[in-house]
């Protein structure tokens, strides 16, 4: 993104250095990897309902007063959760029926509404449900996306890395979905199949937006991106050469040989910054959880095991010192003995079965 200029970090980053400037760079792969050794110090066990049973492959929209979760695979619907994990409905059914939506590709709660769209090909439809599960409008924007975020003043939308979608990847609208800007032009081969991953993620008072398979973390400003950190992969950075091969099953199967790392999921406060790397290959996978303590500029790589802390595989946000995590109740179940957690929290997480839905987890980050 050599377009885009440096700015100066001083709220982002701040270390006590004003006149630092450009994004920071962290040599993820020069990191050691710890075991995270992180205690569970809030538990909210979301309660179950009749119309299906969420699995381990989990989307999340929260905020202090409800959650918002839906099934990757084959969803019924997206399920409307209380603060306390009380099942409040579905928020958007899926069916054909009047009133539901055939499928969703991305929803995001703002401001009190969710927020759904419904790819349709060459077009989408964004529907609005009320914190009362009621469909309050539904309107149709002329593009191909698959991944948006509401903003003050209108939207930003993704359409990743397909040509068909488009000549630009990212757009910005306003409320009545006319086209601002265009960002991001599509340069790479005509083969390029789209990757469906979720690029808009919930920054300090902004929003972060990254690619699949690119290294650059940009936060997000009223008609542009500026970048603030650059993750280096090291021998796991996806190659350049990538992005110039016209047959793109030949380009997965020459990064799966090498092997390749990606941001799946990042969060930010004023304190801290939470990114969710996997790293894997034709022969291994594994994911690291990477937290930089913006004051001391401390950075740690805790390697996630998925058998043994698989309770810490899906981090959904932070709130104060707080990781927060969606947990599926069987790893919580096999590695009951080895939580850490007060006798009352682990009272509570006994009374799991393996038929349970997930739970959300507040983990302390380590000093």
């Amino acid at each position: 993104m050599k377009n885009f200029l440096p700015i100066i970090l001083l709220a982002l980053f701040a270390c006590g250095k004003s006149e630092e400037s450009g994004p920071i760079t962290i040599q993820f792969d020069q990191l050691e990897a710890i075991a995270p050794d992180f205690e569970i110090q809030k538990v909210i066990l979301l309660e179950s309902d009749t119309t299906e049973l969420l699995g381990s492959d989990l989307k999340v929209s929260y905020d202090s007063d409800q959650f918002y979760v839906a099934n990757y695979m084959r969803p019924k619907g997206i399920h409307h959760f209380s603060k306390e994990g009380r099942h409040l409905g579905l928020a958007a059914v899926i069916g054909e029926a009047p009133g539901q939506i055939r499928r969703f590709s991305d929803f995001k709660l703002y401001r009190d509404t969710l927020q759904v769209i419904e790819g349709l090909g060459g077009k989408i439809k964004l529907h609005k449900f009320s914190p009362s599960n009621e469909q309050v409008s539904t309107e149709e924007y002329p593009i191909n996306v698959f991944s948006f975020q509401p903003v003050e003043k209108g939207y930003w939308f993704y359409s990743g890395y397909n040509k068909v979608a488009g000549d630009f990847r990212l757009l910005k609208t306003d409320l009545s979905g006319n086209i601002k800007k265009y960002l991001l032009e599509n340069l790479f081969a005509d083969g390029m199949i789209p990757i469906d991953e979720q690029v808009f993620f919930k920054g300090d008072n902004h929003v972060l937006f990254r690619e699949p398979f690119k290294t650059t973390i940009f936060e997000v400003e009223s008609d542009t991106i500026h970048p603030v950190m650059e993750i280096d992969f090291g021998k796991y950075t996806v190659p350049e050469k990538f992005w110039t091969i016209e047959d793109p099953f030949a380009g997965f199967e020459m990064i799966q040989k090498q092997g390749f790392s990606g941001i799946y999921f990042m969060a930010e406060t004023a304190d801290y910054f939470l990114a969710d790397v996997i790293t894997q290959s034709s022969e291994f996978r594994k994911k690291e959880l990477l937290i930089l303590t913006k004051k001391t500029r401390k950075q740690v790589k805790f390697l996630v095991d998925e058998e043994g802390l698989g309770h810490f595989y899906n981090p959904i946000g932070i709130e104060g010192d707080q990781i927060v995590f969606i947990a599926y109740a069987p790893y919580l179940i096999k590695n009951l003995n080895t939580i850490k957690a007060s006798p009352a929290i682990l009272e509570q997480l006994s009374k799991l079965s393996e038929d349970s839905n997930p739970v959300i987890l507040y983990a302390k980050i380590p000093e």
